[in-house]
């Protein structure tokens, strides 16, 4: 019965992540002319160039020079903590510290890209995901042994693949191909 329950369930996310994605590209691909009649134009005011919403090529350019950036810091404060946690507390606390600074910034210059509903909504999701990784690493920052930063490293792990889960949708809202894997 739960092989069954899984298949279904994948088919029901599959199905969903496409019809999201079909009224992402849908929406995206009316022209303005489709538009003539909108809230803005009755009242008088024209919709010039300037005020047009940025492009999904555009907005996923700008992504990427944020998201760049922060998986590199990360990937180095990662792999710091990595070496770190098994004998220098202090360097350890840095990692973790560092790691903190670079979500933060990266939630920041996320919330502030001009995304569609749907993709917004998923930048959201994408923050709240981080902030529950930076609490947890917040927390293993101020562990005072090494070990009990290490016993928090599997929640970690799983708080960050909660994270990966909403950055693989916001790629595919974009046009994007998944992250690449270390």
């Amino acid at each position: 019965m739960l092989p069954r329950f899984r298949r279904c369930a994948t088919a029901c996310c599959a199905l969903a992540l496409l019809g999201a994605a079909g009224l992402l590209v849908a929406g995206c691909g009316t022209d303005t002319a489709a538009h003539r009649y909108s809230p803005r134009h009755a009242a008088g005011r024209a919709v010039t160039a300037r005020q047009a919403p940025p492009s999904l090529t555009s907005l996923a350019a700008r992504y990427l020079r944020l998201a760049r950036p922060a998986n590199h810091r990360l990937d180095v404060e990662v792999d710091g903590y990595g070496d770190a946690e098994r004998d220098d507390l202090a360097r350890a606390r840095g990692d973790l510290r560092a790691q903190v600074a670079t979500e933060r910034r990266f939630d920041a210059g996320l919330l502030g890209l001009p995304f569609p509903d749907l993709i917004a909504q998923t930048a959201r999701a994408l923050v709240r995901a981080n902030q529950a990784r930076i609490a947890l690493t917040e927390r293993q920052a101020r562990a005072s042994t090494l070990t009990g930063m290490r016993r928090l490293d599997g929640r970690h792990r799983a708080a960050d693949a909660a994270v990966e889960a909403q950055v693989r949708l916001i790629r595919v809202f974009l046009g994007l191909p998944p992250p690449s894997a270390k």
